[in-house]
């Protein structure tokens, strides 16, 4: 009977205590309302017993005695709410280099130069020309040719500076020899590199910046290379 009695006891302490509790969040609003009331760190202090019971609001500063416990809430509600921004963190650590990429296959390293192997092959088109890139490296281009009657031709384009030396000399068919040289080698010159046809060329650059291309390809019209029918570009050129 008597663990019946205390039972009932404990239950009825801890139901002051939540009574109590919540009389004093439906109050909030109005405590937060009274700025003595509230403390630095924007909360409400209170002393209640270890047991339950009366529950007493002081203003800041105030220490519990008796035996009484401290109990503290927030003064406003942060529900809803969004709190300020923090401060931006340290900046993280540089990630580690990406692996190198994968080399020219065509291209290889002799003696500090960089040797690379062209050949290329363009279908006769229906009407007009096609081109394509067939070299590209330190300012120059040089741009393969096929023409719908299947005519082979190259053409050279420097920087956008203008200020680079081409020289160029070849054979066309097997007999017919031609050269030529500009010193306003630019991006739009179109310089000829051999006569349209077939033939072979070899050239030489050199820009202001001290960069030098030789070259030497022979160039086919079509038919070509068996039974393809199309222009054909093969050879070498040597950079460094």
């Amino acid at each position: 009977m008597r663990r019946l009695i205390r039972s009932h006891r404990t239950m009825a302490k801890a139901g002051l205590v939540l009574a109590a509790f919540m009389a004093i969040a439906g109050g909030v609003a109005y405590a937060a309302n009274s700025k003595a009331l509230i403390g630095p760190h924007g909360n409400i202090n209170s002393c209640v017993s270890p047991n339950g019971g009366e529950v007493n609001v002081w203003k800041p500063g105030h220490h519990c005695s008796g035996g009484r416990v401290n109990l503290s809430w927030p003064a406003h509600s942060t529900a809803g709410r969004t709190g300020p921004v923090g401060p931006a963190g340290p900046v993280g650590t540089t990630g580690p280099t990406g692996a190198t990429g994968p080399s020219n296959p065509a291209a290889i390293t002799v003696d500090g130069e960089t040797v690379t192997k062209l050949q290329l092959k363009e279908a006769t088109p229906g009407s007009g020309s096609t081109s394509q890139t067939l070299y590209s490296a330190d300012g120059l281009t040089v741009t393969a040719l096929c023409s719908s009657a299947g005519t082979a031709s190259l053409q050279a384009n420097g920087p956008a500076s203008a200020d680079s030396e081409l020289t160029v000399s070849g054979l066309e068919g097997t007999s017919t020899t031609f050269a030529s040289q500009t010193a306003t080698l630019g991006s739009s010159s179109n310089a000829t590199l051999g006569a349209a046809g077939s033939g072979e060329s070899t050239f030489s650059y050199d820009d202001t910046a001290g960069q030098a291309i030789s070259g030497q390809i022979g160039y086919q019209s079509a038919p070509s290379l068996g039974s393809f029918a199309g222009c054909a570009f093969f050879g070498v050129a040597t950079s460094g």
